[in-house]
This record gives structure tokens, sequence and C-alpha cells, in this order.
């Protein structure tokens, strides 16, 4: 994989882990949002009676700000949990559309506490809904932001022109807690990215091992278990059609004289250069080509009767007569030629007996004098 498309995918995966992780978190976020508006609407109720304690007024802003603050988040709560598709992108956009609505709510309601000389829970009461949102939205910036931004700037404005709380340590401890957010903001976004970019290296390390795992480390096509494995599958789906695939054995002419002659090498490049001309041969009629032990290959070719097989067969050989690999001390032609065994797959057949039968066509092929093609009777 490029480092250019590791990017994209890398980008990928971090949009489809913040939409997921906002969906996630949002149901904890929103639970905090209704017990902290409870606590709100309840004060009175568990505070001791103080004549110098504001009482809430029934019908009032911050009362009905707390309210539509409860029932969004439990309207957005209920949502979450009974959509029928968790990961439809429309509950993503819900879910950060409700974030800023929440924030606008609590922007009021503090603006209101502030107003109404009711200072004293401001600070811990803000502090612990802005760590909550930091908690839950850390690893989306623009979403954190959007809670965070109206919350703090409403609540230092209003403190700052307020006349009862106008000191520069009451400004200094909110500058104070932006510092904290924003440094924890960054330390668990790094942890996060970390987490991301070691799965995502991860992911990458088991692909290759897979493609390792069925590739032929000498050619780069199709091993024995990766081919049987695909003729498993074709089968399947050939049954499913009615449709007929068909085979062919592929085997180097006297490669054991090959490789005595020129070495290993040697040899091992003449089978890349075959495999090579196999995998040409058969792009244009989507062939599955695999190597399933020393000098033989074996082809699949998708939807074909013998009279297309018999094509491909005659392709392969005009292919490699053009490639005029030199074979000295072959007794059959001064150049790398194959022998081929033929068959067409029947509904019937299981993956073994048809390749047993395009194996006994190849033995017809070597022991008619090799360099030619055979069909299986």
């Amino acid at each position: 994989m490029t480092i250019k498309k590791h990017c994209a995918a890398f980008d990928l995966r971090l949009a489809e882990m913040r939409a997921i992780a906002t969906k996630t978190s949002m149901k904890w976020f929103l639970w905090v949002n209704i017990l902290f508006s409870l606590f709100i609407l309840g004060r009175r109720f568990f505070s001791p009676f103080d004549a110098s304690t504001p009482v809430l007024r029934p019908a009032g802003l911050l009362e009905t700000m707390v309210i539509i603050n409860l029932i969004l988040s439990s309207g957005i709560l209920f949502v979450l949990r009974m959509a029928p598709v968790q990961q439809a992108q429309w509950l993503t956009t819900l879910s950060k559309s409700t974030v800023l609505a929440l924030s606008v709510c609590w922007a009021v309601c503090f603006y209101v506490l502030i107003s109404s000389d009711d200072v004293r829970i401001i600070f811990p009461f803000a502090a612990l809904l802005l760590f909550t949102a930091l908690i839950s939205l850390y690893f989306d910036p623009k979403v954190l932001l959007g809670f965070v931004v109206p919350v703090w700037v409403t609540i230092l404005i209003t403190t700052l022109f307020h006349r009862s709380s106008l000191t520069v340590l009451n400004a200094l401890q909110w500058v104070l807690l932006a510092g904290l957010l924003e440094s924890g903001r960054r330390m668990l976004n790094s942890w996060f990215l970390l987490a991301l970019r070691r799965e995502q290296e991860n992911a990458d390390l088991i692909q290759r091992l897979g493609q390792l795992a069925s590739k032929d480390p000498l050619t780069g096509i199709a091993n024995r278990r990766a081919f049987e494995a695909r003729m498993e599958q074709e089968i399947l789906t050939h049954r499913r059609d009615g449709k007929r695939f068909g085979l062919i054995m592929v085997d180097v002419d006297h490669f054991k004289l090959y490789n005595d002659h020129y070495g290993h090498q040697r040899g091992d490049e003449c089978l890349t250069v075959i495999a090579r001309t196999l995998e040409i041969a058969t792009r244009d009629n989507a062939g599955v080509v695999g190597r399933i032990g020393g000098e033989e290959f074996v082809i699949l070719l998708p939807d074909a009767d013998i009279s297309a097989v018999q094509r491909l067969a005659n392709t392969i050989a005009s292919a490699l007569a053009n490639q005029a690999l030199p074979h000295a001390v072959s007794p059959v032609s001064p150049y790398v030629t194959v022998s081929q065994g033929l068959t067409i797959w029947e509904a019937h057949q299981t993956a073994e007996s048809v390749i047993a039968r395009a194996d006994k066509a190849l033995y017809m092929a070597k022991q008619q004098g090799r360099n030619r093609l055979t069909v299986a009777e």
C-alpha cells in the first residue's frame, strides 16, 4: 500500500471511528445532561432554605431552558437507542446538532444564574459539565468546541460585566479552566489517534499476512490453497447460475533438465516469466491462475465451454512461443514449451474430481510427446 493510499485509508477510518464514538459517547453525555438538569430543577429541595439564596421562579427563563434541555436530552437519547440502523449517517448529524443545542441551553442557564447573583455553584457546576463534555467528545475537536465555547464565553463575559463578580481572580480561574480543557483535549486526542494508528497498522499487517498466505512466494500468483478456495467459490456460483467453467492444467516440459542445465536461479526466473505469461493470457477472460507445485500451474476460466478453453490454451502456447525462452537440452523444442490438460466442470463434479480430470488430460498430453494440449475424455 502506497503512502497516499495509507493516509487516505487512515483518514477514512478516523472519520468512521469519530462517527461511531460520537454516537456511543453521546448516550452517556445525554444522561449526564439529564442528571444536571434535574439537579438544577430540584436544588431548592436539596438545599436548606436561606433567605439570602435566590429562589428559582416557577416560570422563569432558567426553568424554561432547563426543561428544554431535559426534554431534548431525553428525546435524543430515546432516538439513539431505538434507531433501527445504528450506523446511519443521520444519527451522527443529529448527535452533533444536539451538542450545539445543549450548549446554547446551558449558556442561557449560566447567564441567568450569574445575573441572579446565584454564583456559588457556577464554577464547580460548569467545570463538571465542561469536563464531562471533554471526556465524551475529545475525539472530535469541532463537536467539543461547539459545546465548550458558547458555555465558556457566556460565563466569562457575564462574570466580567456583573458588578458583584468583577474580580481578576474570578476571571483568571476561567482562563485556567480553558487551559486545562485544551491541554486535556490534546492529550486525550493524541491517545485516540495513537490507538487508531496502531489499529490501522495491525489491520495492514493482517492484510499483508493474508496476501502472503494466499500467494505463491516465487511467482506472486495464487498458491494451491488459495486456488482451491477460489475454486470452491466458483463451483457454488456456477452451480447456482447453471453455468460451467473450464480448467487447464499446465506443466513445463522437461523442467528438471532446464534446472540441471541452467541452474535453479534461471529456473525460478523461467517460472516467473511463465506465470506472468499465463496471467496476461487470461486477463481478458477473467481467468484465475495458480501454481500448485513445482513447474505445474492451473487456470480456471469462468463461464466457458470447451471451445473457449481450447482457444485460451492455444493463446498460451503462442505467447510462450513468442517469449522464445531458450531450452537447449529439451528433446521437444529448443525453446521452453508447456503441456496442457483441458476439461470442463459439470454440475455433478467436486473440485477434486474436476482437477483429477484435468490432471489425467495433462498426463495424456505428456504421453503423446508433450508441447501440446489434450482435452479430457
